[in-house]
């Protein structure tokens, strides 16, 4: 599985200059050493009627990042115990979600 990075500004900032010079997505995704998804993505989440703007995109990014997260073993209290008993067990976090190893 591939470790998600988040986009920093100078790399916002280059997708914004792309966009005003009319580059393609692969094109931009190429320069900056990111899958043309990421990109893709990134220009819809982010752009408005005036167009992708890096400062607007990273503000935005950062205000998602911080948006109240449920923190399920708070609210799950049965879960809550049957996480801490595997761990207790010397089972891994990846093992008791279900993942290999």
């Amino acid at each position: 599985m591939a470790v998600r990075r988040p986009l920093p500004l100078e790399e916002r900032e280059e997708i914004a200059v792309g966009r005003a010079r009319d580059e393609g997505v692969r094109e931009i995704a190429r320069r900056i050493g990111r899958d043309p998804s990421v990109v893709s993505r990134e220009i819809r989440r982010n752009s408005s009627r005036r167009g992708y703007r890096a400062s607007t995109a990273d503000r935005r990014a950062a205000q998602r990042r911080r948006r109240p997260q449920r923190q399920v073993l708070n609210t799950d209290l049965v879960l809550r115990e049957r996480v801490l008993a595997d761990l207790r067990y010397g089972r891994t976090p990846n093992q008791i979600a279900g993942g290999t190893s």
